[in-house]
């Protein structure tokens, strides 16, 4: 599994950035569920709400 991590932005009066890391199996996974979560949030602000991508991290796991 790796961390994808996206940049969610507001253009409104006050903009706002925030980041949000996105656990998937690979890069549509994470597109996929990053749209679903900005749509999420224009639905519940009634703003628009930008996305980019910013690069991945990968997840260490340890085998015992």
């Amino acid at each position: 599994m790796k961390q994808y991590i996206f940049i969610f932005s507001t253009h409104h009066q006050q903009p706002v950035l925030w980041e949000e890391v996105i656990i998937a199996n690979g890069m549509m996974d994470a597109c996929i569920k990053a749209k679903k979560l900005c749509r999420q949030y224009e639905h519940e602000k009634q703003i628009p709400i930008r996305v980019q991508y910013k690069g991945v991290r990968y997840c260490n796991e340890d085998i015992a």
